[in-house]
Order: C-alpha cells, then sequence, then structure tokens
C-alpha cells in the first residue's frame, strides 16, 4: 500500500498533523523537498526545522494516520483535497501573506480565466443592504462575473443566492469544514453553490466554526477576487478585516454609500471618505474590473468586447452604431455584422434589453 501513496496523499498527512501550521510545513518544503521525503525524514533532520513538541507531533501521526482511510473518506464525500503542489491550486493564493498549503474543496474552484468580485458586509442588514446585495449579486452574474463571499447570514448569503439564482457561479469560503452548512438557514444556498460553484475552506471537514477561524478564510475570500465591494458595515466589524486583507494584497475596495445617520452603513461612508470607490450599480463594479484588467495586463478579447457593450448601454435606448462608436473610442475594433451577432447573444442570454433596433441596459 505505502508504494502506491501519490504526493497529494502525502500532502494530506503533512496538512493535518496537530501543531503543524502553514509556516512550519514553508520550513519542511524549503530546498525542494517533497512530502514524501518528509514523512521518511529522520527525527534528528526533523529537529532542525521544528520544534520538539511539533517533532513529537509528526513522529506520532506517522503512526497513526491511515493513508487509505483518509482518502476514501474525502471521496465518499465529494470532497478534493488541493495542495500547493497541484497544478490547480489558485495562482492567486501563492504570493498572498501566509497563503494556506492546501485547500478543501466542494463543488469547483473559480475559474481564473474569468473575472472575480467579492461581495460582503453585515449580518445583519437592513432592507436597503438587502436590495443593494441582491442587485448586486444578481446584475454580476448576468456579466459572467464569479461572485465570491463568506456564505454568512445577511449580505454574504443574499448576493450569492441571488449569483445563483440569476444562473451565475458564486463561491463559499467559509470557517469550518466543507461538509459543515453553517448558518443552517443558508441551506439552500450552501446545497446549490456545492452544485453551481464551490465550498472552499482550509479547515479539515468535520470542522465546527470558530469565531478565531473567520479571519483567517477572509484573506482567501479577498485573494480570490479581483475586486471587493462592501455592501453595508458597521464602523468596526468583521467586515473591515477582509477590507484590510484586501488593501495589503493589493485588491480594488468599493463600497455602497448609505445614510450619514444610518450606523450600518458608517463603515461603507468611512471607506469612501478614505478613497474607496463608490458602488450605485453594477456597472461601477463592471467598470472597475475593466480598469483592474487593463492594469494588470490581461485581455481577453471576447470579455473586453462584452464589458464595453455593458458600459455603453444604459436605461436609454441606443442603435448599434452607437455602440460601435463608443467602444471604437475604447480602443476595441469589430465589424458591424461582429458587433450585431454579439448584441443579439447578449440580448438572448439577458444581459442587456432589446427594444427592436435598440438596445440597453437590462433592469435587474
Amino acid at each position: 500500500m505505502i508504494n502506491s501513496l501519490t504526493e497529494n496523499d502525502y500532502a494530506l498527512w503533512l496538512f493535518n498533523i496537530r501543531g503543524i501550521g502553514n509556516k512550519a510545513i514553508d520550513k519542511l518544503l524549503c530546498g525542494d523537498r517533497t512530502c514524501k521525503e518528509i514523512y521518511s525524514m529522520d527525527k534528528k533532520e526533523l529537529s532542525m526545522i521544528l520544534s520538539p513538541k511539533q517533532v513529537e507531533s509528526l513522529m506520532k501521526s506517522r503512526n497513526v494516520w491511515d493513508f487509505e482511510k483518509e482518502r476514501r473518506k474525502l471521496e465518499n464525500n465529494g470532497i478534493r483535497f488541493i495542495s500547493r503542489i497541484d497544478d490547480e491550486y489558485p495562482e492567486k493564493l501563492k504570493n498572498i501573506a501566509d497563503p494556506p498549503f492546501a485547500l478543501y474543496v466542494k463543488g469547483r474552484l473559480p475559474d481564473p480565466e474569468r473575472p472575480s468580485v467579492a461581495i460582503i458586509g453585515a449580518r445583519m442588514c437592513s432592507e436597503y443592504g438587502r436590495y443593494m446585495a441582491r442587485q448586486l449579486g444578481r446584475g454580476l452574474a448576468f456579466a459572467g462575473v464569479q461572485v465570491i463571499s463568506g456564505m454568512a447570514r445577511g449580505i454574504d448569503g443574499i448576493s450569492q443566492k441571488a449569483a445563483l439564482q440569476a444562473g451565475g457561479q458564486s463561491y463559499g469560503v467559509v470557517g469550518c469544514g466543507v461538509d459543515v452548512c453553517y448558518p443552517d438557514e443558508n441551506r439552500d444556498v450552501y446545497e446549490e453553490l456545492c452544485l453551481s460553484g464551490g465550498v472552499i475552506s482550509e479547515f479539515p471537514p468535520g470542522t465546527e466554526p470558530k469565531a478565531s477561524f473567520f479571519p483567517l478564510r477572509n484573506r482567501i475570500i479577498s485573494a480570490l477576487s479581483d475586486v471587493v465591494v462592501v455592501v453595508e458595515a458597521r464602523r468596526k466589524s468583521g467586515t473591515q478585516i477582509t477590507v484590510d486583507t484586501a488593501l495589503e494584497q493589493g485588491k480594488e475596495v468599493l463600497a455602497c454609500p448609505g445614510r450619514l445617520t444610518d450606523r450600518l452603513s458608517d463603515g461603507c461612508n468611512y471607506l469612501i471618505s478614505q478613497g474607496a470607490g463608490v458602488v450605485i450599480d453594477v456597472n461601477d463594479v463592471i467598470d472597475r474590473l475593466w480598469h483592474v484588467k487593463n492594469r494588470s495586463g490581461v485581455h481577453d478579447p471576447e470579455e473586453a468586447l462584452e464589458t464595453a457593450i455593458l458600459e455603453s448601454v444604459d436605461v436609454i435606448p441606443i442603435s448599434a452604431s452607437g455602440i460601435l462608436e463608443m467602444i471604437s473610442d475604447k480602443g476595441i475594433d469589430i465589424s458591424v455584422p461582429e458587433l450585431m451577432k454579439k448584441l443579439f447573444d447578449m440580448s438572448n442570454m439577458g444581459k442587456i434589453a432589446q427594444n427592436g433596433v435598440y438596445f440597453l441596459k437590462r433592469e435587474f
């Protein structure tokens, strides 16, 4: 049996040793060691890298870890283990502070070729916050943007549910095991995420949620996103932790403004006063995604064309020639037949509305 084990099996063992965290794993992997080689290291070698307590924990784990049982346990629950040595491990996570050595995934990981936006905010949100979360989740889904959040009650779950109901893809990064639905009131969101997106965690299956886990998962939410949108938040709240990690990671942060007398808008209004972008509707987010893509030098012609069209239409109908002129100003060169085909495709997909020979912004 031991000879049939893969490097991923050894990575799963290494990731689950009590007291061995991401930083200790990084030290062990220095010098291009493999996880299999770490499994075979003697006590003297390990003592040069780890603390005595960590060495003891690692040595003990070799005697109790059942490779076949642990592999089968994940397979039976439809859970994948994706370590940093796996090609599927998200590139966006590799260079952040304290990147997780591995992730557990139920469903899929976000598509790295498609734009992603994190929508975050208060758990105990107002009706205004609910409205904005639904509008943004639905609008981004129609625009083909992946919605990432923490599946928490309030803004997180509402935006993700709206994205899924619109036929889009959403991904929940959770502060518990991927086989644990928390909160239970979002079970419908959880089940749909497993089918039409993914549930992601760095915590082993069966791990129950703890307050200390949520700040850790927040760095993954922001890292997997191109833009972070705060819908509603108090001045001092858990949302601010995600904003701080997003800024440390160099991400764009946007916020929905609110009334100055509304305590649930204090956080958003403060962020705007500090330079965050203002979100009035979904087009503000799409426009920011456009600038992020241009700045990073990533240019997908099809995505660029679609984003430019979405920026060109408004509630006032506009002709195809008018759209052609506007997207030409953005440096996009396309023939009239090609543009017409794209406009009809986007109309059929519900991304824009059509009124005779005119096109306009779809009202969500």
